[in-house]
């Protein structure tokens, strides 16, 4: 595996016109990585309190894995771009099944790819807005997304 950073080439901010441009862009970019070659076997785990709405706080303990597909473009499109915006509430993982690549999310509005080696990074058709940086040595071979989505499947 591989992995790449989408990140803001600015300082994002709810009041600059950019950001919304930003999330559109990124989301649509993460969307295009994670579909190469007709892949639409994405899943995602959402961890939540019983009877609670997805992306409410919830409590250790308590919480409980909920597994969503996110087969259709427009569900994995919107759950991206409510993921990539960093005033949203719903920075999961997203992976797919099919091939295992991956993507997470930051605080700031990052969204951090993890790609088989044989994948194309995705390119910027915007560097003003959206800066792709190609970090293969942070997840090299590593099982960092495998572990979290076998621990909400088998609670292990």
């Amino acid at each position: 595996m591989k992995a790449c950073a989408i990140i803001p080439a600015f300082d994002m901010d709810a009041t600059d016109p950019r950001t919304q441009a930003y999330i559109e862009l990124a989301s649509a970019m993460v969307v295009k990585t994670l579909r190469q070659g007709g892949d639409h076997f994405h899943f995602v785990v959402d961890w939540r309190d019983p009877d609670t709405a997805i992306g409410s706080v919830y409590s250790e303990g308590v919480a409980e894995p909920h597994v969503t597909q996110l087969a259709d473009v427009d569900a994995l499109t919107s759950r991206v771009a409510q993921s990539v915006n960093p005033n949203g509430c719903l920075g999961t993982t997203i992976r797919s099944i099919a091939t295992c690549r991956a993507v997470t999310f930051g605080f700031d509005g990052q969204a951090f790819l993890c790609l088989r080696h044989e994948d194309d990074a995705p390119v910027s058709p915007d560097p003003s807005l959206v800066r792709v940086n190609e970090d293969y040595d942070y997840l090299t071979q590593t099982d960092y997304f495998d572990g979290w989505i076998r621990t909400a499947v088998n609670g292990s």
